[in-house]
């Protein structure tokens, strides 16, 4: 999670474009039903299930979470769009080359009830068909992304209900597994048995592990 995105969410209303120049607000999850953990994609959906069935944190995280109403919004990089205000120009707001993001949106006093984690789906799943990846490898790559983004950036935030619960990814001269953010993630890992992730960078996805072909 980086300074120059909460500034582009405290600057710009998020929307969803849910479909072809239907724009709505994050706050209503895209007319989905709530759900701490809201998203309207299948294979989000199923990572999602994998994770609750196995960590403990996880499935106490996401209660907590539902105790406020607060919730995360899960969605692709196809589905986010920014506008300056309502019925504004849309802007493209992320990054393709990244494979996720976190950014909180707040209400005018600072408050979170609702975070926006975004999954490069597209391009992870383009890595790993080049790679000639298992479906497995694949399927344990979006849980890593998952874990990392919800359970290490975004619960923080709604726990807090504030932007003051922001948990950081490591700063310069930091160890990455002193890191706010990859303590999180290591927790849920080692409930999930998909390995310690040592550092910052994407050695600790499968899809830098060399090619099966």
């Amino acid at each position: 999670m980086t300074h120059d995105v909460i500034r582009l969410v405290l600057a710009f209303a998020i929307t969803l474009l849910s479909a072809p120049g239907y724009a709505q607000s994050v706050s209503v999850a895209a007319g989905l039903e709530y759900r701490p953990l809201n998203t309207p994609n299948p294979t989000l959906q199923a990572s999602l299930d994998r994770i609750a069935k196995r960590s403990a944190l996880w499935r106490s995280a996401v209660e907590a979470i539902r105790v406020t109403g607060r919730q995360v919004v899960i969605v692709t990089s196809e589905q986010v769009r920014v506008v300056e205000s309502p019925g504004g120009e849309v802007k493209d707001a992320f990054d393709r080359g990244v494979l996720a993001e976190v950014a909180p949106a707040p209400h005018a006093g600072g408050e979170v009830d609702v975070v926006v984690a975004v999954v490069n789906l597209a391009l992870l799943e383009e890595v790993h068909r080049q790679r000639g990846s298992l479906p497995s490898e694949f399927h344990a790559d979006v849980d890593r992304i998952l874990v990392h983004e919800i359970y290490g950036h975004a619960v923080p935030y709604l726990l807090a209900g504030a932007l003051s619960g922001r948990c950081s990814d490591p700063q310069p001269g930091e160890r990455a597994v002193d890191a706010c953010s990859i303590r999180r993630e290591n927790a849920v890992r080692a409930e999930l048995g998909l390995g310690r992730r040592t550092n910052y960078g994407l050695d600790g996805l499968a899809l830098m592990r060399g090619s099966h072909r």
